[in-house]
């Protein structure tokens, strides 16, 4: 009896990975942003932290409607948004990664380009791009040179980067005990590990700012986190960096040094700008 022939799919090269929680409002429009990338050999995970609005329905209309693309649904309980990436990574295909946030969307050609890079260099594990902001704010973020001095006290690496995938798994994933920072937190333990990054100087992410943006709510706790970035990744930091980032932890205290960083935070923030009008 002949064999039944299997129709021929191409290997995944890339898996995008987007964590949803309460995203129905904007989820359909990134996944379609998603779907019209000129990469093809691509999967999308979309992980289900918890929703408690229309998040699932729309999910799983969006597969229903594109049966033909390599469309996949993890649900879990709210755990947030670094557990919810490390869950989707791990039931990942692809070769290289890239999370996206369930209301941000990229440029048409941003997987190819990134996976382009990597393709390119087997010595590299990370390119990122610069960032267009728009809705209530409408700038453009440049992003920073790849190097690690720089990036312990200020993360010049969007969140939106793609990495392989045997990076992620080498340094253990994202921690979840800096919640709001856990891409920085691991952009340094990459660095640490002796992976290489590189910047693509094009603005292919395109992140969608509220007025109640996340940077402004999170500029209360921003000594906490940067504290707990160092102590989880002490060799980085020098002795004294530690025991101030410890004394904070265990007091409050709120040294030199964590106080500097949170201005060079706010001043590279805003250096990273370019307003429109001014083009």
């Amino acid at each position: 009896m002949e064999r039944e022939k299997q129709a021929w799919t191409p290997a995944i090269k890339v898996s995008v990975i987007i964590p949803c929680y309460n995203s129905d409002a904007f989820l359909s429009e990134t996944v379609q942003s998603v779907l019209a990338q000129t990469l093809h050999d691509i999967e999308i995970i979309l992980v289900d932290d918890g929703s408690v609005d229309g998040t699932r329905t729309v999910i799983e209309r969006l597969i229903a409607e594109t049966p033909e693309r390599r469309m996949h649904f993890v649900c879990q309980i709210n755990a947030g948004v670094a557990a919810a990436r490390n869950r989707g990574i791990s039931e990942a295909s692809g070769q290289y990664i890239l999370p996206l946030d369930a209301d941000d969307l990229i440029g048409p050609t941003m997987l190819e380009e990134c996976a382009d890079m990597l393709d390119a260099d087997p010595q590299l594990s990370l390119v990122y791009t610069d960032r267009q902001d728009f809705g209530d704010i409408e700038r453009v973020w440049t992003a920073g040179k790849y190097e690690l001095q720089r990036l312990k006290y200020f993360n010049q690496i969007g969140y939106c980067s793609m990495f392989r995938k045997s990076m992620w798994e080498e340094v253990g994933g994202y921690r979840v005990n800096v919640s709001g920072f856990d891409d920085w937190d691991f952009w340094i333990a990459s660095a640490l590990r002796g992976f290489r990054g590189r910047h693509l100087p094009k603005p292919l992410l395109k992140h969608r700012r509220h007025k109640d943006s996340f940077m402004w709510r999170t500029l209360d706790v921003y000594e906490c986190l940067h504290a707990r970035i160092v102590l989880n990744n002490r060799e980085a930091y020098s002795d004294a960096e530690v025991s101030d980032a410890d004394n904070f932890i265990s007091n409050g205290h709120v040294s030199p040094m964590l106080r500097a960083s949170k201005f060079v935070f706010l001043a590279r923030y805003y250096d990273g700008y370019k307003s429109k009008a001014a083009e």
